[in-house]
C-alpha cells in the first residue's frame, strides 16, 4: 500500500521488491518506496518534520514519535498563514516522483503497463496529525475548508492540488494517486452508528472538492486505514459497517471525469482477519463505480493462511463478488523487509486460486 520498510531506501530497491515478491499478482501499480527513514514506522513524520521549518508555525509539543501521542505538533503564530509558506516543499509529492522517474522508466521496459503509486495523505490527515485538528463536522456535517477553526486546510488542500498537477505533467496516464484517509477512518469508526453519516458525508464531499481540481482523466485509489504504530491498530471495529459508510459517501461525491481505480478497506484487528459472517456482512451495502476494485486489507502474515481463506471467503460472500487482497495497512509498519516480504507472500497465497 505504498509504504516500504526503511531498508527499501531509494526507488529502485522499493520496485524491485514490489516486482519481486508479487509477481504475477501484481496489480499495475509499484511504489516509488516513498523512502525515507521514518517511514517503518510514521509514513507522514517527515512531512511534520519538514513543517517545523516554516517560520509562520510555531511548535506546541515535541515528542519522540514513540506513540500516538508522543508526536511533534504546531499551531499558527499570531498573525500569520500558511498561505504564505512553501507548504508544497514540505509535503515533497512531487520531488519524490522525480526520484522515482527513472526506476519507474526501467521496469516499464519489461512491463509497459506497470504505473506509478504516489502516496497522498489528505490534507485533514495532515491536520490531524500536525495541528491535532480534531473537529470534521461543521455546519451540519459539512467541512468548509475556509473556516476559522480549520485555518490550515485551504492552504495544504490548495499545496496538494499543484502537487498532483505537478505529478500528472510529468507522468500522465502513468500515475496512480493513492488518497490516504487514517484520519478520516478513525473519525467514522469511532463515531456511534446511528451519528456516523454525518461524518462520513463530510468526508465524501472533501474527497470529491479534491480530486475535482485534479486533471480530468486522473487515475486515483482510495485507501482507508485504522492506523498502525507497532503493528497494532489504532481501533479494532466489530464490524466493516464504518468503513462501508465512508466508501460509499466518497464513491457518492465522486467526481465525473476522474477514475476511482481502486478502494482499500481495512480489515481485523492487526494480528488477524476475523472469520465470522457478521463481520463481513456490511460488504453487501457497498455501493462503487463498477470498475472500482475492491481491495480487502486482511492479509496478515501471523495467521494461518487456511483461517486466513475462510476470512476471505466469508468476505467474497458477503460482498457477492471476488475482492483483491492486501495488507491492512501500508507494509512501511514492518520494521524488517524479511516481514514485509512474508506479508505480500501471504496475500500472493490468497490470490491464489488454486489453494
Amino acid at each position: 500500500m505504498g509504504s516500504l520498510p526503511a531498508q527499501l531506501d531509494s526507488p529502485d530497491s522499493a520496485m524491485a521488491f514490489a516486482i519481486d515478491t508479487a509477481g504475477d499478482y501484481l496489480d499495475g501499480v509499484v511504489p516509488g518506496g516513498e523512502a525515507d527513514p521514518y517511514r517503518a514506522q510514521w509514513y507522514i513524520r517527515p512531512i511534520v518534520d519538514r513543517l517545523d521549518s516554516i517560520p509562520a508555525l510555531a511548535p506546541v509539543r515535541r515528542g519522540d514519535w514513540s506513540t500516538l501521542r508522543s508526536r511533534n505538533t504546531f499551531r499558527l503564530r499570531p498573525g500569520r498563514s500558511l498561505t504564505e509558506a512553501d507548504v508544497d516543499a514540505a509535503l515533497g509529492y512531487a520531488e519524490e516522483t522525480r526520484r522515482a522517474m527513472a526506476a519507474l522508466h526501467d521496469v516499464r521496459r519489461t512491463d509497459p503497463g506497470l504505473r506509478l503509486q504516489v502516496g497522498i495523505p489528505t490534507p485533514f490527515v495532515i491536520g490531524f496529525i500536525a495541528f491535532e485538528a480534531r473537529m470534521l463536522m461543521l455546519r451540519r456535517g459539512s467541512l468548509r475548508p475556509g473556516d476559522r477553526v480549520l485555518p490550515y486546510y485551504r492552504p495544504i488542500l490548495d499545496a496538494t492540488v499543484r502537487e498532483i498537477l505537478r505529478i500528472h505533467e510529468m507522468l500522465r496516464d502513468n500515475v496512480v494517486f493513492q488518497l490516504e484517509l487514517a484520519a478520516e477512518t478513525l473519525l467514522c469508526a469511532k463515531t456511534p452508528a446511528v451519528l456516523r453519516q454525518g461524518p462520513a458525508t463530510a468526508v465524501g464531499r472533501a474527497i470529491a472538492h479534491l480530486v475535482a481540481r485534479a486533471p480530468h482523466d486522473s487515475r486515483f485509489g482510495v485507501h482507508l486505514c485504522y492506523g498502525s504504530l507497532g503493528d497494532k491498530p489504532v481501533v479494532a471495529p466489530r464490524s466493516a459497517a464504518s468503513v462501508v459508510a465512508l466508501a460509499n459517501a466518497i464513491a457518492r461525491y465522486w467526481p465525473a471525469g476522474r477514475h476511482l481505480d481502486f478502494l482499500h478497506m481495512p480489515i481485523g484487528n492487526g494480528k488477524q482477519a476475523p472469520t465470522r459472517p457478521g463481520y463481513y456482512a456490511p460488504l453487501s451495502r457497498l455501493e462503487l463505480p463498477a470498475a472500482t476494485r475492491v481491495i480487502a486489507g486482511l492479509a496478515h502474515p501471523e495467521q494461518p493462511l487456511e483461517q486466513a481463506r475462510q476470512a476471505l471467503a466469508a468476505a467474497e460472500s458477503a460482498y457477492g463478488g471476488a475482492l483483491d487482497v492486501a495488507a491492512p495497512c501500508g507494509l512501511g509498519r514492518y520494521t524488517t523487509v524479511d516481514r514485509a516480504r512474508s506479508a505480500v507472500a501471504h496475500a500472493v497465497a490468497l490470490a491464489r486460486t488454486d489453494p
